[in-house]
């Protein structure tokens, strides 16, 4: 299932790497953690992450839109960092490291940012503004949700 995944695989070769995934990883579990903490599972359970209600299924892909600007936001800094620091002399980022960052700020932004935030949008308003109970197919709007 997993290929050939060695050590090597692991972004043990570079310090931004790591401690990227490392931040990745910890906020994870920390987010996990109080939703344990504060017996929300129920709660999240019922109301978002199985609801067919058009209005929760917009928040969602708001939500997922806003974190995913913040990680792009992240990308967006390291490049300015990088032009930054080049300008005077060698940047913090290998050359590889800056395409890889750049495609992925751009990838993000339009496919992860941009789609969802607009599909947030219609979910949330259109029915509304049709005066529409529902969308026609909730169950097809919660499975698209969660392909996204």
């Amino acid at each position: 299932m997993f290929g050939r995944i060695t050590w090597d695989s692991l972004p043990f070769y570079s310090a931004i790497a790591f401690g990227g995934a490392a931040f990745t990883v910890l906020v994870g579990l920390a987010i996990i953690g109080l939703i344990t903490w504060y017996r929300l599972w129920g709660w999240l359970w019922r109301n978002y992450l199985t609801t067919l209600d058009h209005k929760s299924i917009g928040v969602m892909y708001i939500v997922v839109a806003l974190i995913m600007l913040v990680r792009a936001f992240i990308d967006a800094m390291m490049m300015r960092g990088q032009q930054m620091m080049s300008a005077t002399g060698h940047g913090f980022l290998e050359g590889d490291h800056f395409e890889q960052v750049f495609s992925a700020h751009g990838t993000i932004m339009v496919f992860f940012m941009a789609t969802p935030f607009m599909a947030g949008l219609v979910n949330f308003v259109l029915p509304l503004q049709l005066g529409a109970r529902d969308v026609a197919f909730p169950f097809l709007n919660n499975f698209s949700f969660w392909m996204t």
